[in-house]
């Protein structure tokens, strides 16, 4: 059972009826609950249950699972390295707008890793409004070590940020900042050098 969580984070390693029924605790227990879906089958097989999709608050796929999730094709568009124009990213935000038309009604938040592209957040405020959407274009990054642990670590820098009171903004560039750390550090998945970071 979860009491007293403010977020519940799950990912997709464990059977899907396990997971959902975490959610499922989570959202009763009063917890927004935010999913990081680890691969594309894995994800694909969990978005398949709408009964899990249904309690999800925050979500961080990379583009490949973001579409497996959609159950939209990806079309192949790919913005040129340094646009930014949120047209450039059509696809992605219909596939993104769809999954937000799935998970918990009210304020939903797709969290998409794009590389070195960086990262585009779509929230969805309530249930009448639209999905906005904002592009955050990707820090140079010194020299790459391991991707291994990147996405963990945007994810959890993300909902820290959150719990010290920053808005989905200000939490997506910690989340950056952090996750570049990791990216730089060829000893551990995670960068113990995140700890010192301020938001």
């Amino acid at each position: 059972e979860v009491h007293g969580v403010e977020f519940l984070v799950l990912d997709s390693n464990a059977p899907v009826d396990a997971v959902t029924e975490a959610a499922q605790n989570g959202v009763e227990a009063g917890s927004l609950v935010c999913f990081e879906p680890t691969s594309v089958p894995k994800a694909r097989l969990l978005s398949s249950s709408s009964e899990f999709v249904e309690c999800l608050s925050y979500v961080f796929p990379n583009e490949d699972e973001l579409f497996a999730m959609s159950e939209l094709d990806d079309d192949g568009v790919v913005p040129n390295e340094g646009e930014t124009s949120l047209d450039e990213y059509k696809p992605l935000r219909d596939a993104a707008s769809k999954l937000l038309s799935r998970m918990k009604p009210g304020n939903s938040h797709v969290v998409i890793t794009l590389g070195s592209r960086g990262v585009l957040l779509a929230c969805k405020k309530d249930l009448s409004s639209s999905p906005e959407f904002t592009h955050f274009p990707a820090d140079i990054v010194v020299r790459v070590r391991s991707s291994n642990g990147a996405g963990d670590t945007l994810c959890g820098a993300f909902v820290h940020a959150l719990l010290q009171g920053a808005n989905p903004e200000e939490s997506v560039k910690f989340g950056m900042k952090a996750a570049i750390s990791s990216l730089e550090c060829a000893e551990h998945a995670i960068s113990p050098d995140i700890s010192s970071l301020i938001i």
